[in-house]
């Protein structure tokens, strides 16, 4: 798949069900089965006018290949990353770099100076670490049993 056909757009309900399926396509590897209910939670809440919270999907033509976001804490200057995926079968195609640079740039626009943090299991923390964030802490079976924690920043600036 080629860069130059993919579109990052805001999320609309409309896009949901794909989220969804997407989503499901990462269980059990990289998010665990109860969090699929948190994650259609979240979906739902997009629907609301949230001013901190951001969330996008990348799309091929009408094709979902993953979505992320973020949200914005204004009173520790701290956005947190939020549900970032790629739909398993575009997984290894440039489609989470992708999905990572977009979220980064909007960040650096929007939230200058802010710290940015997330979490991540051990299939995806060295994707991370590739773009300078930094493991802050580890919980071993933090998800699930066998599914690691990582906690992990990038500071403003970097």
């Amino acid at each position: 798949m080629s860069a130059e056909n993919i579109e990052i757009t805001d999320y609309t309900a409309v896009w949901k069900a794909a989220c969804m399926e997407a989503f499901i396509s990462n269980v059990p590897d990289y998010f665990a089965t109860a969090e699929i209910a948190q994650f259609e939670d979240w979906l739902d809440k997009m629907n609301e006018d949230l001013m901190y919270w951001h969330y996008y999907v990348v799309l091929s033509g009408d094709i979902l290949i993953g979505c992320g976001g973020f949200v914005y804490e204004e009173k520790l200057n701290r956005v947190t990353f939020a549900w970032g995926l790629i739909n398993r079968k575009y997984h290894r195609q440039g489609m989470g770099k992708l999905l990572l640079t977009y979220r980064l740039e909007k960040i650096r626009t929007l939230y200058a100076g802010a710290d940015i943090i997330l979490d991540t299991t051990q299939f995806s923390h060295t994707f991370f670490e590739q773009y300078g964030f930094v493991t802050v802490k580890y919980t071993e079976n933090g998800y699930t049993m066998g599914l690691h924690r990582y906690d992990m920043i990038l500071h403003a600036g970097k």
